[in-house]
């Protein structure tokens, strides 16, 4: 900790040639601000190291005590009051009272955070104060008054006029401990975790002078440590926030002392060129503490790492610039109005409202007819009259409504199954203009639902691209415009698509999971996904959690999104590594360079340095996500310190280049151990690059208003660098967009191309989430700009992507990746070099209690481009659905029930063993499954449990992959009501590789779809699901559907199809579309349009035999 200067020296306030003593002072820990308090009550703010002076105002009419600051305000403590002021100075409370309040002496925050103060005095009072309502609740008496108190780990730590250290539950504030310290008082006392340091006067003779030692307490032994010597007395102390066993202790005279406990030999001294210091407090960063004086002046102190007061801060709001000189505009009959000019602004005005906020209310209530009034008789208070008959009875005007058509917010399309209403009826549905303003187009979007479920939303407005969005309805959503950047990385994509082309073994794989995503974006072709099995594997890995990457279930967070999604960038990067690496990955025929560390992992040597003995150590490492640093600016202007040029205007611009040149070999100092020495010593770490990888990926991690303002400059960030390595120096450079590839020697020369970003949009605490912008290419050689927020996709501009002087647009990650021709292909080979061993490997337990035909694939089983398959699946629900009921009675669904994959059954659809299953895989799962579904998918309880259940039991990926291998061979799905499937599978299959006979025995105009049940009974002859649902029976039945399809149409060609779905329809609409069996048995009477929702009924039998002896229960559930 050497180094430490007065950085900045500043006068608080002064009265004519007089100055006011500062009798506190105080870092805010929310803003770069410092506050001092005088002897005259005065409370002043400064900003930031330049002490630029922010807010000045009277809290009380004598000396300001001590300075407590929150997240709503400065809470200031006078002898007689306490008052809590805003930031800018406007009061929010003044506690007075004539009898409590007398000779307050200290405060502190209690456990409750900033909503709760303890106040103490000299008198044996302890006060109760809500911060936020501003009134006292209890009052404590103690045996002794307060001089000085502190809020430190678990406990209050106070000092009392005896000289005493008393230690108070946060709580209750009752008394947990005391400790004699000081024999002549306690002045000033400190603590964090579970240290407590102390100083005061000690008796000398007859005199009381400042005790030379500095008392140290152990919190959680509740016992004094050895006191440290501080020969020129010790009056302020302050602990530092990040360096547990450091503290600065300073004595009135200006000597301060940096002191280690455990090695009090090591310690810094340094003089402050002042005459009486009256207060001492250091920054929540460590980077900076304040002395103020007795001549009303401020010294501020900074290290040589010193950036800024806290480490998050928020910006601060500065007043609003008054102009010099206003021309005054003459208006008469002769000036047109059009040369009076508008104010320059670049957001909305407050006077566009938006759509949603302009609603139709009912018109004013007209007056009584005066007819009525005239002939009106009064019977008691009650009056009589005829109705003059000038109108119907009971009718009132119509409302005037407001024509909305003008807005420009975003608008909410109609629900698809209203649009086809409106069709159907010959009416056209309400067009929505698109919108076009780049601003509107980045705010969130939602979805909505309605009684079909998801996929009546219409999806289609807002994506008519071939690029596939991602829903928003799961948790970790904030994820998905990171996913959508990386599956437009060349190299990232071809990664994962080819390690999960091979023989992966790890069930819980993140890498799999982002493969198949990756390959559903891309078969989907523009309709929507959704990352449900990467979302769920990654809520099983114990460091994702760890490291709060996973929201809760209402997706709200406490912290920064922008943070939270830097952090998930480095995880993912740093977990595709190690899955990567794990022994349990078989390399199936796969290309030498399937190492992660070759594509991203950028290769570093890491040295450190005793700074006494002259030891040095080197390790070396892969960096896979670049944090950025930022040279350090001054206060209120854009001039940088370091790898800075300047313009022909004089300003001082600072390059990208620079910023990644510095940020990836960096060197600092701090304190550590060295193993040389044996003790803790000042050790000095560089990092040096010595490989470059063809993937860079960087966070801008931006968290001042100085750093933010580099980013508005204009075209800071390029499409292209290039970064090289010359004599073991790592160089970065800007390029104009149109230089070619400078050449590659031995990995150490690279011209960069920007991929894309994620951007972080904020216009409000309800409307703050994660968009991807993205270079996408359409083009030999071409790229074209495109906007992925969640489901929307959009094209822009690359002015547009590459603009940040919008407060509510902040740059969160960058992804570069190598301009070499080699690199820059989507590898479609991997489906040459498919691991099919999963499909043909033998099933671990024995199949005895299957109803049906089972024969697993054998080698002679070939599966070929067009081989047909059929398939069905069974499902459980993992969370019931939510809906509203309104005022008026009416039903609203907010969120439908979540389904998750319980059993899935695969037979052959052709050959001699036509109709025998080959896969039948029940899901092994340890979610919270709130029901069974039992009577429509034949699941028990316990089924899917591994410690209880008889079936063979496999997980989610192994059974995933077996259709996906499947799906990539090229065969064809026969089913029945297959979009449910596929969805609740999350997998996505073109549509030239289904069969859906839901589809095949329907007629458009009757918009009824026929159950399973009915089909096999009329057509079949069968009676399935009397007792339950098997999944190979439904799929052996809707193959033998398919193939009665076959049959059909080549006996008598479309006509005769026709003709007999129409006897279908016909027989359906006798009994009801239900065969007839015994009323008992439950039966799936229909299957919902949308394709997304199922309507599940069932029919149970009451005890009564007429047609009213029935309970018909329905449940919607979300597949």
């Amino acid at each position: 900790m050497d180094g430490w200067r007065e950085v900045n020296t500043s006068t608080a306030a002064t009265y004519g040639s007089m100055s006011t003593p500062q009798s506190a002072v105080q870092f805010d820990s929310f803003q770069e601000l410092l506050w001092t308090g005088d002897t005259n009550g005065r409370v002043t703010s400064f900003a930031s190291e330049p002490l630029r002076k922010y807010t000045s105002f009277i809290s009380h009419s004598d000396p300001v005590s001590q300075i407590l600051v929150g997240e709503k305000g400065v809470i200031s403590l006078g002898a007689n009051n306490i008052k809590m002021s805003s930031r800018r100075g406007l009061s929010r409370f003044n506690l007075k009272d004539d009898v409590k309040f007398k000779d307050l002496t200290c405060m502190s925050y209690t456990s409750r955070g900033t909503s709760e103060i303890v106040v103490g005095s000299k008198n044996e009072t302890l006060l109760k104060v809500n911060a936020d309502r501003g009134a006292v609740t209890s009052e404590i008496q103690l045996e002794e008054g307060l001089s000085v108190m502190r809020k430190g780990g678990r406990l209050i730590c106070a000092g009392n006029l005896k000289g005493e250290v008393v230690l108070m539950d946060p709580n209750s504030l009752t008394v947990v401990k005391k400790f004699p310290a000081h024999s002549g008082g306690i002045v000033d006392l400190d603590s964090r975790e579970n240290v407590l340091v102390t100083c005061g006067h000690t008796q000398r003779g007859s005199a009381y002078l400042l005790d030379p030692l500095l008392n140290i307490f152990d919190l959680r032994s509740l016992r004094p440590q050895a006191p440290i010597p501080f020969p020129a007395g010790a009056g302020f102390v302050r602990l530092h926030p990040k360096i547990s066993n450091s503290c600065i202790v300073s004595s009135v005279t200006g000597q301060i002392q940096i002191l280690d406990f455990f090695n009090p030999a090591h310690t810094f001294l340094h003089q402050a060129n002042l005459n009486y210091v009256t207060g001492l407090d250091i920054s929540s960063s460590g980077d900076y503490f304040a002395l103020s004086d007795g001549d009303g002046a401020v010294h501020l102190w900074g290290s040589p790492e010193a950036k800024q007061f806290t480490d998050f801060a928020r910006p601060i709001e500065w007043p609003d610039q008054i102009m010099d000189h206003i021309v005054p505009t003459q208006v008469d009959d002769e000036v047109p109005l059009n040369s009076i000019g508008m104010p320059y602004y670049k957001d909305k005005l407050l006077s566009a409202w938006p759509n949603d906020m302009i609603f139709n209310v009912g018109g004013r209530s007209p007056g009584i007819d005066p007819e009525i009034l005239g002939s009106m008789k009064m019977v008691d208070f009650v009056g009589y009259a005829p109705f003059p008959r000038r109108q119907r009875r009971y009718v009132t005007e119509t409302s005037l409504y407001f024509n909305l058509k003008g807005s420009n917010d975003l608008k909410t399309p109609m629900f698809r199954s209203e649009q086809e209403k409106l069709q159907s009826k010959g009416n056209k549905p309400q067009e929505i203009i698109e919108e076009t303003d780049p601003v509107e187009i980045f705010k969130k979007v939602e979805m909505k639902y309605s009684r079909f479920g998801v996929d009546d939303f219409d999806f289609g407005f807002y994506n008519k691209t071939k690029y596939a969005g991602l829903e928003t309805h799961l948790q970790n959503s904030y994820t998905n415009a990171i996913l959508q950047l990386y599956r437009f990385t060349p190299l990232v994509y071809n990664f994962a698509l080819n390690h999960v082309a091979g023989n992966c073994r790890i069930s819980e794989c993140l890498l799999c999971e982002l493969g198949f995503l990756f390959d559903m974006l891309v078969k989907a072709d523009g309709q929507h996904c959704r990352a449900y099995n990467f979302s769920r594997t990654l809520a099983t890995i114990p460091q994702a959690s760890a490291l709060g990457l996973l929201e809760d279930e209402t997706g709200l967070r406490r912290v920064h999104l922008g943070l939270v999604l830097q952090s998930f960038n480095r995880f993912l990067l740093e977990r595709i590594s190690f899955e990567s690496r794990n022994e349990e990955i078989a390399s199936f025929d796969r290309p030498a360079s399937h190492k992660f560390d070759k594509v991203v992992g950028m290769s570093l040597l890491s040295t450190v340095k005793c700074s006494s003995c002259g030891h040095e150590s080197a390790r070396r490492g892969n960096t896979y996500a670049v944090d950025l640093q930022y040279p350090k600016a001054t206060e209120g202007q854009t001039s940088f310190r370091n790898n800075s040029k300047n313009d022909k205007r004089g300003n001082t611009n600072v390059s990208f280049a620079n910023i990644v040149q510095q940020s990836v070999e960096t060197k600092s100092s701090t304190r550590g151990w060295c193993d040389k020495c044996r003790k803790y010593n000042f050790l000095t770490s560089t990092r040096h690059v010595k490989s470059l990888s063809p993937v860079l990926s960087f966070n801008t991690a931006i968290d001042s208003p100085a750093e933010r303002q580099i980013w508005s400059q204009k075209k800071f960030l390029p499409t292209k660098f290039h970064a090289s390595i010359t004599d073991g120096k790592f160089q970065v450079q800007n390029v104009l967009e149109d230089e070619k590839h400078l050449g590659n020697v031995d990995g150490q020369s690279e011209l960069y191309e920007l991929v894309g970003m994620v951007v972080e949009v904020n216009f409000g605490p309800l409307d703050n989430h994660m968009v991807a912008l993205i270079r996408v290419p359409v083009a030999a050689g071409q790229k074209e700009w495109y906007l992925f927020n969640d489901f929307m996709v959009r094209p822009l501009t690359e002015s547009e992507c590459l603009k940040f002087d919008y407060t509510w647009k902040t740059p969160v990650t960058l992804v570069y990746q190598s301009s070499n021709s080699n690199f820059s292909e989507f590898d479609s080979s991997w489906k040459d070099r498919l691991d099919m061993m999963l499909l043909y490997q033998e099933s671990e337990a024995a199949r005895t209690d299957l109803k049906f035909d089972f024969s697993e694939l054998r080698n002679e089983d070939v599966l070929t481009p067009g081989t047909r398959i059929a398939i069905d699946a069974e499902f459980v629900a993992l969370q019931q659905e939510e809906t509203e009921i309104k005022s008026d009675g009416t039903r609203s669904l907010i969120r439908p029930s979540k389904l998750s994959l319980a059993r899935v059954s695969v037979v052959r659809g052709e050959g001699p063993e036509e109709g025998v299953a080959f896969i039948d895989d029940y899901i092994r799962t340890t979610d919270n499954i709130v029901d069974y579904l039992t009577a429509f998918s034949g699941i028990n309880i316990g089924d899917l449990d591994p410690g209880r259940s008889s079936k063979p039991l496999v997980p989610l990926k192994i059974a995933y992959k077996k259709l996906w291998l499947l799906l990539n061979l090229g065969c064809i799905f026969v089913g029945h009501g297959l979009a449910n499937d596929f969805r609740t599978i999350n997998i996505q299959v073109p549509r030239n590789q289904v069969i859906d006979t839901v589809d095949l025995y329907f007629i458009k105009s009757t918009k009824r779809k026929l159950s399973l049940r009915f089909l096999a009974w009329y057509l079949l002859r069968e009676n399935i699901q009397t007792e339950t649902h098997d999944s190979i029976e439904d799929a052996k039945t809707a193959l033998f559907l398919y193939d009665e399809y076959e049959k059909i149409k080549e006996q008598g060609g479309a006509t005769a199809f026709e003709n007999i779905l129409n006897e279908i329809y016909n027989e359906g609409r006798a009994v009801n579309f239900r065969p007839p069996t015994a009323a008992s048995d439950p039966i799936l009477i229909s299957t919902s349009s949308s394709g997304t929702n199922m309507i599940l009924t069932e029919e149970v039998k009451t005890g009564s035999s007429s047609e009213n002896g029935k309970i018909i229960s329905s449940q919607i559930v979300e597949l």
